[in-house]
């Protein structure tokens, strides 16, 4: 169990905190195996002691919980959902596909499992359970998981997820495509999912969260918590798209774990909620190792979007590659925080971590922190973050060519936030994720704060 966290907690959080360890009772009771309740068990401990942070705390200075916390959330059962329902979620090349609706495995609604390729797995979270020890893995990096606080959370609220395996030497050529859908006002989606690769397997892994109801009045949340396990010489790339509606809420943890020569590449759009934290926990645990990490956020309104890597160099000659991009409107809220720690060990790492950032608004904001702790002597490191607005130049450029101002604006804009998902090395998963960045550009209505900006 982690250390206990003394603080002061205020009656509104004293509040949340009772209700959701009422819904974490609530699940001990329905889903009764002793080993899952006893880890939410010791979870609720650490939960009703630290409860949930507040912008005294550092990683949550920018990061406002307060309308959150008000909203007291339940676990409730799933609704039933109509494939027609979800059409126009699904991506236009060809994947084996899988479906939670409000954080629940739906099997109907998901392609037959029993088709997979041999040495591939793919099991509903619940169904682990059942298995002889298949529940003691779901705890077995509890301490690192619970020092987040929305890790806590999740392992109190553990329902469903799933636990995708790819065994040694199996290349799996068709994506995997997470689709999760929230249907229910009032509702939390805990998820817990596990990815297992095995020694020089590939996998690409694609994960869309939305909302059928996208009005401001549909009040939801979604808590992801995954961890992924990259073996030797294996190859995992993932695309998460975040595009809920806009009432809605967004935590993910996804706690990744790679071994020597093994690859990992992660984009993430962050384009929906009212408020989103999206972070990568990576340990690069063995020589010779490669990852990139890419986003590209957009926030309107009063948004608040949250984008964090923290990655850890332990071995020899391991390059960290890092491109994370935001445009912001209207009056919302950017929030960039990015660690590369070198160990001792750690020699002949190349760690680059790349911020840039474009403001609409004069009301727009952004909070960007890149950091570097060194402890190597023999490395090659770097982290910058750049914030600004449209350059007038460049719209100049694009009118002396004939291009209205409003179109000028519109293409440079659009040419800024495309670039981290250029990262993308499937050609036709980056086209369809470069169509859902420009639509959800396009639905940003006109461009009309950056006239203020740029005049």
């Amino acid at each position: 169990m982690s250390k206990k966290i003394t603080r002061k907690i205020s009656p509104v959080a004293q509040k949340a905190v009772a209700h959701y360890i009422e819904q974490s009772n609530v699940l001990n009771n329905r889903f009764d195996r002793s080993d899952v309740v006893a880890g939410r068990l010791r979870a609720q401990a650490i939960f009703a002691e630290q409860a949930f942070p507040t912008q005294r705390d550092e990683d949550w200075q920018y990061t406002k919980l307060t309308d959150f916390v008000q909203n007291h959330f339940k676990v409730l059962n799933k609704t039933m959902v109509e494939h027609s329902d979800l059409h126009a979620y699904h991506p236009s090349f060809a994947v084996t596909r899988i479906v939670f609706v409000d954080g629940w495995f739906d099997e109907e609604l998901s392609d037959d499992l029993s088709e997979l390729s041999r040495g591939v797995t793919i099991e509903s979270l619940r169904d682990v359970y059942d298995i002889k020890d298949g529940a003691d893995h779901l705890f077995a990096r509890e301490s690192a998981i619970n020092k987040e606080p929305f890790g806590v959370l999740n392992s109190m609220l553990l329902a469903d997820g799933y636990y995708l395996q790819v065994d040694d030497h199996v290349a799996l050529e068709q994506p995997i495509f997470i689709l999760n859908v929230q249907t229910q006002q009032n509702h939390i989606s805990n998820i817990r999912n596990h990815v297992v690769l095995g020694e020089n397997a590939e996998l690409t892994l694609v994960e869309k969260y939305v909302s059928l109801n996208t009005t401001e009045d549909f009040k939801a949340c979604t808590n992801v918590l995954s961890e992924i396990t990259v073996a030797k010489s294996a190859s995992f790339k993932q695309i998460v798209i975040q595009q809920q509606g806009a009432g809605t809420y967004y935590f993910n943890n996804q706690f990744v774990y790679q071994a020597e020569q093994s690859h990992f590449n992660s984009f993430y759009a962050g384009l929906g909620s009212v408020l989103s934290r999206h972070q990568n926990h990576l340990s690069m645990d063995g020589e010779h190792i490669e990852s990139n990490q890419s986003s590209a956020c957009l926030g309107r309104e009063k948004q608040v979007v949250d984008s964090r890597t923290d990655t850890l160099h332990s071995q020899v000659g391991g390059i960290s590659q890092q491109l994370h991009k935001y445009v912001l409107d209207n009056s919302a809220v950017g929030v960039f925080n990015g660690m590369i720690y070198v160990d001792r060990q750690a020699q002949k790492t190349d760690g680059q971590m790349d911020n840039k950032n474009l403001l609409l608004s004069e009301r727009a904001k952004m909070n960007s922190k890149p950091q570097l702790e060194i402890y190597a002597d023999d490395v090659k490191c770097s982290h910058g973050s750049a914030t600004g607005q449209i350059n007038k130049d460049q719209i100049f450029y694009l009118q002396a060519r004939g291009i209205p101002r409003a179109q000028a604006m519109e293409m440079i804009t659009q040419a800024f936030l495309m670039e981290p998902a250029e990262m993308i090395t499937n050609n036709q998963i980056q086209q369809w994720v470069m169509d859902i960045l420009a639509k959800q550009l396009n639905a940003k209505k006109g461009l009309k704060d950056v006239e203020k900006v740029t005049e």
